[in-house]
C-alpha cells in the first residue's frame, strides 16, 4: 500500500503487532489548533519601557530571532501598544520594516512575547556618536529606503512617530557583505488612525529630540508629516553630525518642545565643510526646510514626494561623490 496516497502510517511496533494506522485530520473551519513554541536565549540585545529584547536561537526554524517579552508590570495602555507593535509588524509585509514571526505568551509567566528577524548591522546613530562622517550619496540611498518604509505604513493609516537615528538601522548579510538592506525600527510607540480609542491624552509619546510640533502637546492631532518633520530632524543631524537644537539636550524636554514649535532652527548649510558646493548645499538646505516646517501644511505632502526631492539632491551627491 502506498502510505503516501492514504496519509497512513504501515509501520508496525516492534513487538510486531499491527500498528493503529493514522490518519490525517480533517480540520473544518473555525478549528483551533494549540502549539508550544520554544526559544534559547542567546543574550540581551537592548531594553525598552514596555519589555526586553533578547538574541535567541530558533531550533524548529533553525535560525536566530529577535526575541520581544512584555515586562510583567507594564500598565494596561502599554500592554495595548506593545500588541499593537506584534501585530502591525506581522501584518505588515515590506523589505524596509522588521518581520514579526510568531507570537505567544510565555508558559511559566504568561507573558506576551513576540519574535522578529535578527538582523546583523547598526543603526545610524551608532555612526553619529562614533564620530563618522557617511558620505552624501550614502545617506541618500539610506533615507530612501526609510520614505519607502514611511509610504508604505502611511498608505496603511499608521503614523511610527518615533523615526530618529537609533531606528534607522542599516542590515549586513552574514554570507553577502555586499549585500544590505535599511530597516526602520520600533513601532513601539506607533498610531494607528483607524483607532478610535486613541491614547491617554495624557501622554506625550516619542523623542522629544525628534517630535514634530504638534506632537509635543498631549494628545494633539497628528498625521503622517510628523514623521516627515522627525525624519528630517533626522537627515540633519546624520548630515552635519550636528541637532539644530542640541544646546537643550540637557535641559527638560520641554525647551526642546518649546524649540521645535517656536524656534527657527539653523540651516544645515551652517554645519557643512567649507568646500561643500554652493548647489548641493543649497539643496540640503531646502530639502530641511520643506521636512521640518512648523505647521505641518508647510511641509511635504507626503514621504513619495519627499523621496522624489532626495532623488534630486542625490544627483549632486553622486556627481560630487562627498
Amino acid at each position: 500500500m502506498d502510505t503516501r496516497q492514504t496519509g497512513r502510517n504501515s509501520a508496525t511496533p516492534s513487538d510486531g503487532t499491527p500498528a493503529e494506522p493514522l490518519v490525517t485530520p480533517d480540520l473544518p473551519p473555525g478549528t483551533v489548533i494549540a502549539f508550544n513554541k520554544r526559544f534559547q536565549i542567546v543574550g540581551p540585545l537592548g531594553e525598552g519601557g514596555m519589555g526586553k529584547v533578547f538574541k535567541a536561537f530558533d531550533p524548529l526554524m533553525n535560525r536566530y530571532v529577535a526575541l520581544k517579552v512584555m515586562k510583567a508590570d507594564v500598565l494596561e495602555t502599554e500592554q495595548r501598544r506593545f500588541r499593537l507593535e506584534a501585530r502591525l509588524g506581522g501584518g505588515f509585509s515590506h523589505p524596509n520594516l522588521v518581520r514579526v514571526l510568531d507570537v505567544g505568551t510565555t508558559r511559566e509567566h504568561g507573558l506576551f512575547w513576540f519574535a522578529m528577524e535578527f538582523l546583523e548591522g547598526r543603526d545610524i546613530r551608532d555612526a553619529l556618536e562614533g564620530g563618522r562622517t557617511v558620505p552624501m550619496h550614502v545617506l541618500c540611498e539610506i533615507f530612501r529606503g526609510v520614505l519607502d518604509a514611511l509610504h508604505y505604513i502611511h498608505a496603511r493609516g499608521v503614523v511610527h512617530r518615533d523615526v530618529k537615528p537609533a531606528n534607522i538601522f542599516v542590515t549586513r548579510d552574514p554570507f553577502d557583505p555586499d549585500l544590505r538592506l535599511v530597516k526602520l525600527l520600533d513601532l513601539g510607540v506607533a498610531r494607528d488612525l483607524s483607532d478610535g480609542r486613541g491614547d491617554d491624552p495624557t501622554l506625550i509619546l516619542g523623542d522629544p529630540r525628534y517630535m514634530a510640533p504638534e506632537q509635543t502637546r498631549p494628545a494633539g492631532p497628528i498625521d503622517h508629516r510628523a514623521d516627515l518633520y522627525a525624519l528630517g530632524m533626522t537627515f540633519f543631524e546624520a548630515t552635519t553630525g550636528h541637532h539644530p537644537f542640541e544646546d537643550a539636550f540637557d535641559d527638560h524636554p520641554r525647551v526642546l518642545f518649546r524649540c521645535h514649535r517656536e524656534r527657527p532652527p539653523a540651516m544645515p548649510s551652517s554645519y557643512l565643510p567649507s568646500d561643500t558646493p554652493e548647489e548641493l548645499a543649497d539643496a540640503i538646505d531646502g530639502f530641511f526646510q520643506a521636512s521640518c516646517g512648523k505647521d505641518p501644511s508647510e511641509r511635504f505632502d507626503d514621504a513619495k514626494v519627499m523621496r522624489r526631492a532626495l532623488g534630486e539632491m542625490m544627483r549632486f551627491a553622486d556627481r560630487r561623490r562627498v
